[in-house]
């Protein structure tokens, strides 16, 4: 796989994963399957890896 399939690749990744957090939120918490301090460190873990993954693209001159 190539760099910037790479790239898009994680962008997805990460958007599926703030959607799936987005989406279940509430029933995350109710459950009490993961603490507070975990979903939000997810969270922040996925930002941060889209974040990073748009910065590389966009270095390399392609929109994501």
């Amino acid at each position: 796989m190539t760099d910037e399939k790479e790239l898009k690749a994680r962008i997805e990744a990460a958007e599926q994963d703030l959607s799936f957090f987005s989406l279940n939120w509430d029933a995350l918490r109710e459950t009490e399957w993961i603490s507070d301090e975990e979903l939000e460190e997810g969270i922040n873990d996925a930002l941060d890896d889209l974040i990073d993954a748009k910065n590389k693209l966009k270095e390399k001159g392609s929109p994501p």
